[in-house]
């Protein structure tokens, strides 16, 4: 394809500073704004809501700016329909990450318990009645992941490949969504899923199995969240870590997943080295 049609790697990254900033400067101006007024617990309750549609914002202004330059579209985002079994690769892949990433998070903890923080940052994800679940679950899963792979895998991963190597492509793609978590705790696991996400998007050259992925990962903690779910959790646990069946599973589905989706038949320009 012209490379005239995709945006250089620097506008690219700028691009997506630019979003964050603004997003992360509106979220701030509302909330100060809302506290000086002092609208009480139902009106700050209903910005956390509220919020959770601005991470459309990271696929709209993205989108918009590349109709605006002519850039292609489909190719830039990555919209592109995938096979059937795709999906199935991609819901084991998803599987056996979110496993080893708990696990990592159970690692973590040993040497840095989880910050006050932290739990303050998750308050949101509670949800008391239905339409609250409706409006969380439309946010945080399908927004959030549509959003953030359209952004991450789609038009900076993109950006990048087209300049340069796929691989150092994936791995800055991975280091800019970690970045925009503002989450030292967990910016080991999401660089980690990053890799994999940024993996799939390009081997199949779609981000629809990554936004599965996404999706999973984050339909799976708010659920938890909710649910109260006991960190340890009979036959999964042991020892107060993933049991080692369930993490030898998860290391097999991984590689089974990368195999199966390195025999698709499907002709890929570039192929990134794990």
């Amino acid at each position: 394809m012209d490379e005239k049609k995709f945006p250089e790697p620097l506008e690219a990254l700028l691009l997506v500073l630019v979003v964050f900033s603004g997003i992360l400067l509106a979220t701030i101006t509302i909330g100060v704004v809302v506290k000086s007024i002092g609208g009480g617990e139902n009106l700050d309750r209903n910005l956390e809501l509220l919020l959770f549609f601005m991470e459309s914002l990271f696929l709209i202004v993205p989108w918009y700016y590349a109709r605006r330059r002519g850039f292609d579209l489909q190719a830039l985002f990555r919209f592109g329909p995938v096979e059937g079994r795709v999906y199935l690769y991609a819901f084991v892949m998803g599987l056996a990450l979110i496993i080893l990433t708990d696990e990592m998070e159970r690692l973590i903890t040993l040497f840095m318990p989880m910050p006050d923080t932290l739990a303050d940052m998750m308050k949101p994800l509670y949800v008391n009645t239905p339409l609250e679940w409706l409006i969380v679950i439309t946010g945080s899963v399908l927004i959030a992941s549509v959003a953030e792979e359209g952004l991450f895998r789609g038009f900076l991963q993109v950006s990048l490949e087209k300049k340069g190597d796929v691989t150092r492509a994936v791995v800055l793609a991975s280091v800019s969504w970690t970045i925009i978590h503002m989450n030292p705790y967990w910016a080991i696991q999401i660089f980690f899923m990053g890799i994999f996400l940024g993996y799939i998007a390009q081997q199949v050259n779609s981000i629809r199995p990554a936004i599965l992925i996404h999706g999973m990962n984050n339909l799976l903690a708010l659920l938890l969240i909710n649910l109260r779910v006991e960190a340890d959790i009979p036959y999964y646990t042991w020892s107060g870590h993933v049991s080692p069946p369930f993490l030898l599973a998860a290391a097999g589905m991984l590689y089974w997943s990368i195999r199966a989706l390195g025999r698709l038949p499907r002709p890929r320009p570039t192929r990134p080295s794990l």
